[in-house]
């Protein structure tokens, strides 16, 4: 019910509340997208509001408490329908084909009995949006026709058939809006645009901007014509602000989210009065002061989605310009939400963050507003701006690398107001951190390991040297976490710990072994046809189709750090940043799989295959290869929405050789569906740590004296190059030698008395052993 809804949103809102809704499951059995508004010559109020099932809703707000539906007019069903209003006519594209939906308002409230009809385009009978400008020039977007740019539609001549005065087509146009003789436009991946479309036959780009996230979903210019919102639909997607005061340079002001840190997903921004409103997927309704629009600050929020988080659901649309300064939105699970906002100006703080000691502007520092979640990093000027939406008494804390932090109590912020503060930080004494990084077992130093240090200021990266020293010139005391890696050797996983001027050297122990969790990058390569969605090491970006999670939101969780390898991490839709119109293949570095007696690769997959027409085709293939052969040892083609295991014993499939890698190949065949992969928790094991596995040759060759103290001789039945490994009773390789062309060897064996199996690893991948024993 209305009221058991309102108890449970209650507590979601900032300056905003709920007057009046519309429930479209119960009306209309269907979710809903857009919404606009229109008002009648008497005054009385209206929402336009685009319905899946299949159709346009008509609702009046005369009682604003109590929405009623006057009109339905229905049409295709589509997830995307947008709707405006020019000359008392409604608008409506969508992109489940009919071309555009024309209704008479103009006999609203007497005649709620509408004339209504479908026009059709020239060459194109769907599109994802439209804008009609002042001067009743409609901007079609995203029509399916060539690009589906920009199509220009006359409707000052006959409401009900529009004239196609030209186009603008260079990319497709997600979104636009236009003022005067300029278009803004919304690309995607093309971010926005500036169009001087004064010549409508001749449209001419004035300037581009990618914007935060290479993402541009919508658009909208404040009322002087000097600045644009924009919004970036991918998950934790920004929002930002620009000067387009000279549209050949555009500049960036800010870029900003509400709720950071939740993942939720920005939609449509629409400016009003030195304000955005904006509707935001599974966080409601929002709106943000941009009277100074390098410094944007959030004042109000109604949240009608119960759902949180990454995800394509909630907030759709919102419509702020009603003359009773109501806003209408549209929730896509809940319906029509009719919100009352109270608009308050923010409290502004800005300044300068400066060094003490020698009054230098410092860039990269914080400055946050303790308690309420604000902060704001300073630019090479050291100048910040950040605010709040409620006045008071305030303490700020700013801090910057290589600084002191700097508290300062009693700030007072006013509504309306720009409290003015200057902030010094005091300089930190910088020092050196020296380390070494060694064989766990052996003690040898381990060249060209990875150490990386990070706490929540500071981070550092070390490469060993060929003595395993590293070292770290300058770095500043705090609590670090410290990783360690190579490849052939375990990581040794993050461990806090302070670090400052006293430490000593730093002595990191890695125990041998072919591993790989993606924490630190060892040099696996991606080559490819794929148009998009290629390999690449990151911490997951999830993504959705249809409620199943299609790119994984987080690494296998089991290992040292966040990261995997995924194709493609752009987040936003399923299909945004997914395999397309071909392969993507990820090669790990060489691995030598004679250490071991009988080794098993195991790793952990991700395939997920969906959508597109008829059904999906696609596969991920994992193959190993030993420098000779190349065998195939997974071919997946069945979707899961989760990290699989995987565990391959190599002598099923190879010979063992020093020379091994695995490949993991996918691939997006036509007819073209989703595809997305991932790869994470990469080792090596051995699984006959005492046993001699299955296919290996007791005898083969000589070795004498035996027991012994330690010095024995090897003889081959022939000349041989190949190697001679020694392994103790747990299955550890604690010697290998080479073999050059040769059918004798002697040994000074090192070790401790016990057990141990001597392994000929001939040329062509057999095995034979002989058992050693060692006496004191």
């Amino acid at each position: 019910t209305f009221f058991s809804l309102v108890c449970l949103l209650a507590a979601a809102q900032l300056n905003m509340s709920v007057v009046g809704h519309l429930d479209y499951d119960d009306l209309h059995q269907s979710s809903v997208s857009d919404v606009w508004g229109y008002v009648a010559q008497d005054g009385t109020e209206y929402a336009l509001v685009g319905v899946n099932g299949g159709g346009v809703s008509v609702v009046s707000l005369a009682d604003p408490s109590n929405p009623i539906e006057v009109f339905w007019y229905p049409g295709p069903n589509s997830i995307w329908r947008d709707l405006k209003v020019w000359n008392r006519h409604a608008y409506i594209t969508t992109e489940g084909g009919g071309g555009l939906a024309i209704i008479d308002l103009s006999t609203l409230p007497a005649n709620s009995n509408l004339t209504a009809e479908n026009w059709v385009g020239d060459g194109w009978s769907s599109a994802h949006n439209i804008f009609i400008d002042e001067n009743g020039i409609a901007y079609i977007c995203g029509a399916d026709r060539g690009n589906g740019g920009v199509i220009f539609l006359d409707l000052t001549q006959d409401p009900f058939e529009p004239v196609e005065v030209g186009e603008f087509d260079l990319w497709y146009a997600h979104d636009c809006m236009a003022r005067g003789d300029t278009l803004y436009g919304a690309h995607l991946g093309n971010g926005l645009s500036v169009v001087d479309v004064s010549n409508k036959q001749a449209p001419v780009l004035l300037g581009t901007q990618a914007t935060g996230n290479n993402f541009t979903h919508n658009c909208w210019v404040s009322d002087n014509g000097q600045y644009v919102f924009t919004t970036d639909e991918v998950t934790s997607g920004w929002m930002g602000s620009y000067d387009i005061s000279d549209p050949s340079d555009i500049q960036e002001l800010q870029i900003f989210k509400s709720d950071p840190g939740s993942n939720t997903i920005p939609h449509n921004t629409h400016f009003i009065d030195d304000y955005i409103v904006t509707s935001y997927y599974r966080l409601g309704t929002t709106i943000h002061d941009v009277a100074r629009p390098w410094n944007v600050i959030e004042v109000a929020q109604y949240d009608h989605s119960p759902l949180a988080g990454d995800g394509f659901n909630g907030g759709w649309g919102t419509y702020p310009w009603l003359p009773s300064g109501l806003i209408i939105s549209t929730d896509i699970e809940l319906g029509l939400f009719v919100l009352q906002p109270t608009y308050v100006r923010a409290c502004y703080l800005e300044g300068t963050v400066r060094d003490a000691s020698s009054a230098a502007p410092v860039a990269m520092a914080t400055v946050q507003i303790v308690d309420v979640a604000v902060a704001d990093p300073t630019g090479f000027s050291g100048q910040y701006a950040t605010g709040y939406h409620t006045g008071g008494t305030y303490t700020v804390i700013a801090s910057a690398p290589g600084y002191e932090s700097a508290t300062i109590a009693g700030i007072v912020l006013v509504n309306g107001e720009v409290t003015a503060l200057d902030i010094d930080l005091v300089p930190l004494v910088p020092f050196a951190l020296q380390g070494l990084v060694i064989d766990a077992i052996s003690g040898d130093p381990i060249e060209g390991a990875q150490v990386r240090l990070k706490s929540p200021t500071y981070e550092y990266l070390a490469l060993a040297g060929a003595d395993g020293s590293f070292q770290i010139p300058t770095m500043f005391a705090d609590d670090y976490s410290v990783v360690a890696g190579q490849w052939g050797w375990r990581n040794v996983c993050p461990v806090e710990q302070p670090i400052d001027g006293s430490t000593g050297i730093m002595t990191i122990e890695l125990t041998p072994g072919w591993y790989d969790d993606f924490v630190l990058d060892f040099g696996w390569s991606v080559s490819g046809s794929a148009s998009s969605g290629s390999w690449e090491r990151g911490g997951p970006v999830g993504t959705s189709f249809q409620g199943q999670q299609s790119n994984p939101g987080s690494d296998v969780g089991a290992d040292c750090g966040t990261l995997a390898y995924v194709t493609g991490n752009g987040g936003g839709s399923a299909g945004s940043d997914d395999v397309d119109e071909g392969s993507t293949i990820l090669l790990s570095p060489v691995f030598d799989g004679t250490t071991m007696w009988d080794p098993h690769v195991r790793y952990h997959r991700w395939f997920f295959n969906a959508g597109g027409s008829g059904s999906p085709n696609d596969r991920l293939r994992v193959s190993l290869d030993n420098g000779s052969t190349t065998v195939i040892v997974e071919n997946i083609t069945s979707s899961a929405s989760s990290w699989v295991p995987a565990d391959i014993r190599i002598l099923d499939f190879l010979p063992l050789t020093t020379t091994m890698r695995m490949s993991v190949f996918i691939t997006d065949d036509e007819p073209g569906h989703l595809v997305e992969g991932g790869i994470d928790l990469f080792e090596v094991v051995e699984m006959s740590p005492v046993s001699i596995p299955d296919g290996v040759q007791l005898g083969g060759f000589d070795l004498w004296p035996n027991p012994s103290t330690g010095s024995v001789e090897i003889v081959f039945p022939q000349f041989t190059t190949s190697s001679l490994d020694v392994f103790d009773a747990t299955g550890r390789s604690v010697r290998s030698v080479p073999v050059m062309n040769s059918d004798r060897l002697y040994l000074d064996l090192d070790l401790p008395a016990g057990h141990y199996h001597v392994r000929w690893l001939t040329p062509q991948g057999d095995q034979h052993v002989k058992k050693l024993v060692l006496m004191d």
